[in-house]
């Protein structure tokens, strides 16, 4: 079978995009939106504890309020799921939507324009968990470098695909 009839290949493009959008959006957030994170959570949760030790209430709630949007993100994209066929689909119009309207958002409104980041990222990663069968983060990298490298070590040491 050549390469472009496989059906992994034709599921690279989608795949290789929204792993890029997911970067995309936490660089957008953190160099142009108050360095927030949009799907990077863990920053935030470290940064929202360091907030809290200095008694910074309103840095804190800057990194609070795009942790809550994920979180909901995540319950919205399961309401979905249940309650919609070709859920997937959906879910990214809804990201795509969101995104869009988040560039008409003013600096001075940056923790709504955050906390929609957070929510459609979260949405993301929720829609799209498997890739052939494989755990898929399309949002974040580090379990995907993980998966990738013990996927390419099985097969360097058994040939099989």
């Amino acid at each position: 079978m050549n390469q472009q009839t496989h059906p992994a290949a034709e599921r690279l493009l989608p795949v290789a995009l929204l792993t890029l959008s997911g970067g995309l959006q936490d660089a957008y957030t953190y160099l142009r939106r108050g360095q927030v994170f949009a799907n990077a959570q863990t920053g935030n949760i470290v940064l929202l504890g360091q907030s809290l030790f200095d008694g910074d209430w309103s840095r804190a709630a800057r990194y609070l309020l795009p942790i809550l949007a994920f979180a909901f993100g995540v319950a919205a994209a399961e309401w979905i799921r249940v309650r919609r066929p070709r859920w997937q689909r959906r879910g990214l119009i809804w990201e795509i939507l969101l995104l869009f309207l988040v560039g008409f958002i003013p600096h001075s409104l940056d923790q709504l324009a955050n906390a929609l980041v957070s929510f459609s990222c979260a949405m993301q990663v929720q829609s799209f968990r498997k890739m052939e069968g494989f755990a898929f983060a399309s949002t974040m990298c580090i379990g995907n470098l993980r998966s990738g490298m013990e996927a390419l070590c099985a097969f360097l040491r058994t040939g099989d695909r």
